[in-house]
């Protein structure tokens, strides 16, 4: 019987989505890639300047060489979590600009599940592969030198109040869902905060 009362209760009850979740972006700007790739070595990265969601600083880091040597022919983007005394809930999705349009790249890949950012264990997530660096290099990706990068995070900020979110307050995070909604209302953290 407390199923349905949960489930009766979730109509009557409606936490504001900022009690749920919290989304933010930050764009960081890579100048001189071709320097930045020569210089760092496959297994270093490059971070963005921290920047805070859901009350969590995180930066972005990107290894232009890759992780290790089974994945350095791809560049590879994370999510860092850098202050936190417990773990934390958070899905990311990273993209690229496209230097003719404007767009954010839709040809990367999207987190299907939250991440547990943990301060006592793994503390990042992303892609080792995150795309192949010669394509990266021939894309509108890149120009004069310049990428950015756009890193969006949803941070679960109390998950008992998720179980009464019924109707469209929580962003759709399928896949397809997750990166649309992020893309779409997801602001930036400052009116320039690029790097």
């Amino acid at each position: 019987m407390l199923v349905p009362i949960v489930l009766f209760f979730s109509f009557l009850i409606t936490p504001h989505a900022a009690d749920v979740y919290q989304i933010g972006s930050k764009t960081f700007e890579i100048t001189e890639y071709s320097l930045v790739k020569q210089g760092i070595s496959t297994g270093n990265c490059m971070e963005s300047d921290p920047f805070t969601v859901g009350g969590y600083q995180w930066v972005t880091e990107f290894y232009p060489q890759g992780t290790k040597r089974s994945n350095s022919g791809f560049v590879s983007v994370f999510l860092k979590l850098i202050n936190a005394e417990n773990a934390v809930e958070a899905l990311s999705t990273h993209h690229f600009q496209d230097w003719n349009t404007g767009a954010w790249s839709t040809d990367t890949p999207v987190d299907e599940d939250f991440d547990i950012y943990s301060p006592s264990g793994i503390a990042e997530w992303g892609y080792f592969k995150f795309m192949n660096r010669s394509e990266l290099e021939a894309s509108n990706y890149l120009k004069n030198d310049m990428l950015v990068i756009r890193t969006t995070v949803l941070v679960l900020k109390d998950t008992s109040k998720l179980l009464l979110q019924t109707m469209s307050t929580v962003p759709n995070i399928t896949t397809t869902g997750f990166s649309n909604q992020l893309n779409r209302t997801a602001p930036d953290l400052s009116p320039d905060d690029r790097e």
